[in-house]
């Protein structure tokens, strides 16, 4: 990654907040989103794939590292993600765009789709969310009890509450739990990725955190996906139990223009188990869709 062109930054997003990104490399871009509470660190392998032929962006979500918490409260919001992503492609000067999300990064693309869908040239979605993804785990009113109760004790003693958040996370016998929380494969997945994942989770407001967590549970894009004209990938891990293969297959019949790519024991975090072989399953995909006729819809 030392020899390709790097830039990094702050945009102003339409509400004039202050967006940081990272760009990487020169020629067809490609933006990558990460899942909620996540970090570049998730997609270090396709950037570092991806930017010596194309120009390569990535953004931090409101209140997630570089990017600072907006004063107003209430644009914490998938649907400003999304306009975020827009206003990203604005400050690029990008007309045509393959776009990559990883998780709650996929419902953040589907938002973004929805209002300017004339910016995709392409979409993955690498284990990609649509709806609430514990719905299979548990019921929605026992998650919504649990992040209630969070809120609960974070209300009662915020600032014991943000260093039992910031230390829980990180403490080393917690990690493994860190890990399969976070969707990680054990016995694939680094444990210096585990480890900096917690730490880019610990660093994380938690009401922002949780506020983007109850965003995600609540979203309802099956609309959205039926809507989607763009060539659009699906990758999924054959052992992701967040985003289960039937979720996958789901998505795939309710986008007309979609193929489904399951990975072999892929965890929710595919790109990190598996990088070669994501890696080289998107670039034949943009490779070949992307020189397909324009197919987008009109506006």
């Amino acid at each position: 990654m030392d020899s390709v062109l790097k830039e990094n930054g702050f945009i102003k997003s339409f509400d004039q907040s202050e967006i940081y990104y990272e760009s990487r490399g020169e020629g067809s871009p490609m933006i990558f989103c990460y899942g909620v509470g996540c970090l570049f660190n998730h997609w270090l392998p396709q950037i570092r794939y991806f930017s010596k032929n194309h120009q390569t962006i990535m953004f931090d979500y409101r209140g997630h590292h570089k990017t600072p918490t907006p004063q107003n409260k209430q644009s914490l919001t998938i649907d400003s993600l999304a306009k975020d992503l827009i206003a990203l492609c604005k400050h690029h000067n990008l007309t045509q765009v393959d776009f990559v999300g990883h998780s709650f990064g996929s419902q953040v693309l589907e938002s973004a789709y929805a209002l300017r869908p004339d910016l995709f040239k392409t979409m993955t979605f690498v284990n990609g969310l649509y709806r609430n993804p514990f719905e299979a785990l548990a019921s929605r009113e026992a998650v919504v009890e649990v992040i209630n109760q969070a809120k609960k004790l974070y209300n009662q003693a915020p600032g014991l509450f943000s260093y039992a958040w910031e230390k829980g996370v990180t403490n080393p016998l917690l990690v493994p739990l860190s890990a399969l929380t976070g969707g990680f494969n054990l016995s694939k997945t680094a444990l210096k990725d585990i480890e900096i994942y917690a730490r880019g989770v610990s660093t994380i407001d938690f009401r922002v955190f949780i506020t983007f967590f109850e965003e995600m549970i609540e979203f309802q894009g099956e609309s959205l996906l039926s809507q989607i004209q763009c060539p659009t990938l699906i990758i999924c891990g054959s052992k992701d139990a967040l985003t289960p293969i039937d979720e996958q297959e789901r998505m795939k019949q309710l986008i007309p223009n979609s193929e489904l790519y399951v990975v072999p024991y892929g965890s929710h975090c595919t790109q990190l188990d598996f990088p070669e072989m994501v890696n080289l399953k998107i670039q034949n995909f943009i490779g070949t869709k992307g020189q397909l006729t324009d197919t987008r819809p009109n506006v």
